[in-house]
């Protein structure tokens, strides 16, 4: 790794990491896997500095990374969660169960989203930031933010109506 390449990968972990799990903990629930997934981002960045083309903000390439970790870890939970719900003996039933399964269809639809939509969702809508920030940390204008957070939304709606399911 070159020194300006160094330099920006650390002034990133410095000035960023803060929003970056934010954002992170948004998408996987908890600190524990919000941890997990910005250590192997930031590592899978590092370690893969060289394919970065410099054409986009060093900024935005890691939070894709990110996000992209992110929903990696929940689609190998959903997976675990299947394979360990067949050797469930009797599956506890309670009143949240239906919310909870509401959610996790919610969560599986934003994991199937195409990565610019599902990065506008998590970054525009589900995290602390302004959209002007938000969209800077993708690397767009607001107005392609607020396009794309409206496009997710729609196929968010389509992937969640009961005739789908």
């Amino acid at each position: 790794m070159d020194a300006k390449m160094e330099n920006q990968f650390q002034r990133f972990c410095r000035e960023e990491l803060t929003y970056l799990r934010g954002g992170v903990f948004r998408i996987v629930g908890n600190d524990a896997d919000t941890d997990d997934v910005i250590q192997n981002a930031l590592l899978r960045a590092y370690r893969n500095v060289y394919t970065f083309r410099g054409e986009a903000n060093m900024r935005s390439w890691i939070y894709r990374i990110a996000v992209n970790c992110a929903f990696d870890l929940i689609r190998t939970r959903e997976r675990r969660n299947k394979a360990n719900e067949q050797y469930a003996a009797n599956p506890p039933e309670s009143k949240n169960a239906e919310v909870e399964k509401k959610l996790a269809a919610l969560e599986r639809a934003v994991g199937g989203l195409p990565t610019i939509y599902r990065e506008a969702i998590v970054w525009g809508v589900l995290s602390d930031l302004g959209g002007k920030a938000a969209a800077e940390r993708l690397g767009c204008s607001e107005n392609t933010l607020y396009q794309r957070i409206h496009k997710a939304k729609e196929m968010l709606r389509k992937a969640m109506s009961p005739e789908v399911a």
